[in-house]
């Protein structure tokens, strides 16, 4: 379904910044993977991921 603004047209700009918008960059959803992998190998879990920088916050089921 696309996305519709308030008069009711289609806006797919707007609709894939909604989409978007609580997803993980791409560079690092790869590095979490990767960290994802290790833990589980160790035996732990990563229950979220903070970017330091903006402080904004990924949580991830494990």
């Amino acid at each position: 379904m696309a996305y519709r603004n308030y008069e009711g047209y289609p806006d797919p700009t707007a609709g894939e910044a909604i989409r978007g918008e609580g997803h993980m960059p791409e560079q690092i959803y790869r590095d979490y993977c990767i960290l994802r992998a290790m833990a589980y190998r160790m035996g732990l879990e990563i229950t979220e991921i903070r970017d330091r920088k903006t402080k904004k916050k990924w949580k991830r089921g494990g």
